[in-house]
C-alpha cells in the first residue's frame, strides 16, 4: 500500500465517520434508537480500525522479516568477503616466504659455487707460480759466473729470464 493511498483511505475512513456521526445526529429519531444506532456505527468503526491496524501490523512484521533476512545475507556476505580476503593475505604471504626461501638458498648455491671456483682459481694459480718459479730457480742454478760477466752472454740469460717469466706469468 502506497504511502499516498494510506494517506487517502485514512481521511476517507475519518471523513466517513465524522459525516455518518453529524449525520445521525442531525436525523429525526429518538433518542434510544440514536444512541442504538451510534453504538452500532462505532463498533463498525473500531472493527475497520482494527483491521487496518492489524494489516499494518503484518505488513509491519513482513519487511522487518525481509529486512532481517537481507541484513543476516548481507553480513554472511561481508564475513565470507572478509575471510576471502584474511585466505588471500595469508596465502600471498606464505607465497612470498617460500619465494624469499627459494631465493635465498639460489643465493646460497650460487655464492659457495663462486667461492669453489675462486679457490680453484688461486690453487691453479698457485701452482703455475710455483712451477714458474721452480723454472727460473732450475735456469738460475744453470747459469755459470763466467757468464755474467760476459755483456752478451749477461744480455741472452737476461732476456731468457724475462721471457719465461712471461710465460709463467699471462696477464
Amino acid at each position: 500500500m502506497g504511502k499516498k493511498t494510506g494517506g487517502f483511505l485514512l481521511g476517507a475512513v475519518i471523513g466517513g465517520a465524522a459525516a455518518a456521526a453529524v449525520a445521525l445526529l442531525l436525523a429525526p429519531k429518538p433518542g434510544k434508537e440514536l444512541r442504538n444506532e451510534l453504538a452500532r456505527k462505532a463498533d463498525d468503526w473500531r472493527d475497520i480500525a482494527s483491521d487496518y491496524t492489524d494489516d499494518i501490523v503484518a505488513k509491519t512484521s513482513e519487511v522487518s522479516s525481509i529486512v532481517k533476512d537481507r541484513a543476516a545475507d548481507l553480513s554472511s556476505q561481508a564475513g565470507e568477503f572478509a575471510s576471502s580476503v584474511k585466505d588471500k593475505g595469508e596465502d600471498t604471504a606464505e607465497d612470498m616466504s617460500d619465494i624469499q626461501t627459494e631465493t635465498f638458498d639460489y643465493l646460497k648455491q650460487q655464492s659457495s659455487d663462486l667461492s669453489s671456483r675462486f679457490r680453484k682459481a688461486a690453487d691453479e694459480a698457485r701452482e703455475s707460480a710455483e712451477d714458474a718459479a721452480e723454472d727460473i730457480v732450475i735456469d738460475a742454478e744453470e747459469i755459470q759466473p763466467e757468464d755474467l760477466k760476459d755483456p752478451e752472454s749477461f744480455e741472452e740469460i737476461k732476456e731468457e729470464i724475462k721471457e719465461e717469466v712471461e710465460k709463467n706469468n699471462p696477464e
